[in-house]
């Protein structure tokens, strides 16, 4: 009985520990980050074949994820744009349930206007 109790406890304890919370902001890593760094990537690729602006991806410094209406990844890093490198976030929000404007991309480059595009 008292073994049944401490797997009980222990799979409880092993399920909110790695659940995956609405709303909580969680950081990424292992394969979770390298998937992100490939969306990252294809996501600017994306930006520039059309009126967006041309960045591609030095470092990423910091990234997480956070379930809203949709999954939003947020990035720290260093973007160069052509000529030089800057500090920037982006913000990478994908809604797979809607066809049509799913995805939200928005871009803040320290010295820039916030770049903000929906597809």
């Amino acid at each position: 009985m008292q073994a049944l109790k401490v797997v009980f406890v222990l799979g409880l304890t092993l399920s909110v520990t790695f659940a995956v919370i609405p709303g909580r902001i969680t950081p990424l890593q292992g394969v979770q980050l390298v998937e992100a760094k490939e969306l990252l990537t294809r996501t600017l690729e994306k930006l520039a074949t059309g009126d967006g602006p041309n960045y591609q991806v030095v470092k990423v410094i910091k990234a997480t994820t956070q379930v809203v209406a949709g999954t939003l990844k947020k990035f720290e890093v260093k973007l160069f744009n052509g000529s030089v490198t800057r500090e920037c976030e982006v913000g990478i929000w994908t809604h797979p349930r809607q066809s049509e404007n799913g995805t939200e991309i928005t871009i803040q480059c320290s010295g820039d206007k916030l770049v903000q595009i929906t597809w």
